[in-house]
This record gives structure tokens, sequence and C-alpha cells, in this order.
């Protein structure tokens, strides 16, 4: 039986669109930072350990966040994306090492999501992501749009932030749910030549899984069953809606044990 993964929580972000001086990830939903909704779902996962990537005042983070044996903290800086995110995990992890990427801001996801996202890297091919079909392309708002291959729908031909998509991209209703696993080696070294060709100017993830793709490695796309699950949080609108959705689920699970 393969060892279960290592998650990565990319977590060193700013949130300025929160109108905040609190980091984005340390903001509460349903009564908790949206840091400890992700490492809960992690840690349901029974991952072998969780490394935390931060940057914006990252000893806040930290000391908000309970300490514990499977919890380790990446610093970022400076932070120059996604990309440069993940790559800092070199040297902290093992070549034959599964990882399991996560973002920080994204409270929103399930361990039965993680679950299939890894079930499905372990079942053969190079890795997985998890993606959402929404109802229409204003739904998508600024989240990456998914590019099936024709030929195998079930795969990723490639990934296209919104800031950098054609209109006719921005109309593809599936979206990146920021959800991944990936073999540590292989994608340490894509992210070695990354560029940030890009509207940002940063280094994207994505672009180390479309150069994977490129190369002939196959990525396979797992659909969320909840959409919502793909929603991370940037603005305090978007904060209320995780809220609402979060009180939910918990007011649910409060019914059932009742």
């Amino acid at each position: 039986m393969p060892l279960r993964p290592t998650a990565v929580i990319l977590a060193a972000g700013q949130g300025t669109r929160m109108r905040s001086d609190l980091p984005k990830v340390l903001h509460e939903a349903a009564g908790r930072p949206l840091l400890a909704w992700v490492l809960e779902a992690a840690r349901a996962t029974g991952c072998e350990g969780i490394l935390v990537i931060v940057g914006h005042q990252a000893a806040r983070v930290r000391r908000a966040i309970p300490l514990a044996d499977d919890l380790g903290w990446v610093l970022q800086e400076p932070r120059l994306g996604t990309g440069h995110a993940l790559a800092q995990v070199a040297g902290r992890v093992a070549a034959d090492e599964l990882l399991l990427v996560l973002s920080g801001d994204a409270p929103l996801v399930t361990a039965a999501s993680l679950e299939k996202v890894i079930r499905a890297a372990e079942a053969g091919g190079w890795g997985a992501m998890a993606v959402a079909d929404l109802a229409g392309p204003g739904e998508a708002g600024s989240l990456g749009r998914v590019l099936r291959r024709a030929d195998a729908p079930e795969l990723l031909d490639r990934i296209v932030e919104a800031r950098d998509a054609t209109p006719e991209e921005l109309a593809v209703t599936t979206v990146n749910a920021g959800l991944y696993a990936l073999p540590a080696g292989d994608v340490l070294r894509y992210l070695e030549r990354l560029a940030p060709d890009n509207a940002q100017g940063e280094l994207y993830l994505t672009d180390a899984l479309v150069a994977a793709v490129a190369d002939g490695h196959p990525v396979r796309l797992v659909e969320l069953e909840d959409p919502s699950e793909a929603f991370g949080v940037n603005t305090p609108e978007e904060l209320e809606r995780a809220d609402r959705v979060l009180s939910g689920r918990l007011g649910g699970s409060s019914a059932k044990a009742r």
C-alpha cells in the first residue's frame, strides 16, 4: 500500500482585497480561521505530514495555529506566485513522495474530495487535479479555466488563468479548484523551468502542469460533486459566503448527531 501523501498548503498571500491588516488565511468563517478548515480536511485524509507555505505576516500566522507534530512551516520570501510557493518545499520532501497541494484560503474543500484526487493520482497517470463545472461563465469569475483533451476529456489539456484568457476561453465553465496530487520530484523539476510570462508577472503552478502534459504526462481531472468547494476567499463578500456554507454544514452535523 503506498504511503499517504504529504500535504502542502499554500498560505503566503496577503489578501489585499479583504481590506484588512489580518492575513487572509486567518480571517474566520464559522468561528475558525480559513487555514484551520483546510488543515482539518488534510488531516482527515491521514497525510504523512503537512507543510504550510507562509509569507505575509508569517509569524502571526504561525502563532494563530496550534503546534502539532505533523505540521511544518516553510517561508516564501519574496512571494512570486503559486509555482514559486510550491518550489519552496524542495529539500523538505523526497522525490518519490506524492504531494497533496491545497490553498489555505479555500476552506470549503472536504476530505472526501481530497481522497478522490489522491486515488486518481495513485490509480495511474502522472498526477491529478480537482475541477468544478459551474452553471455559467459568469459564476466562474476569476477562477482559472480548465481545457480538456478532445480525445480524452478526463485528462487535462491546458489551464488558462482568467487574466490571461481569451474571450472564448473565458466562456469555458470548467474551472480549476486549486487542489492537486502531484509527484514531488517531477513537479519540482518543472517548477525550476517556470518563467513569469503572464499578466501578473508571477510563476504559476498551473504552468508546470501544462508543461508536464506537453511532455506526455497525463493529469487526470476529478470533478467535484459540490462546485462550491472550488471557491476561495478573496473578498469580504466571499468570506460571508464561506461562513454561510460552513455554518450550514455544522448545523447539519449537529442535527444528525441529535
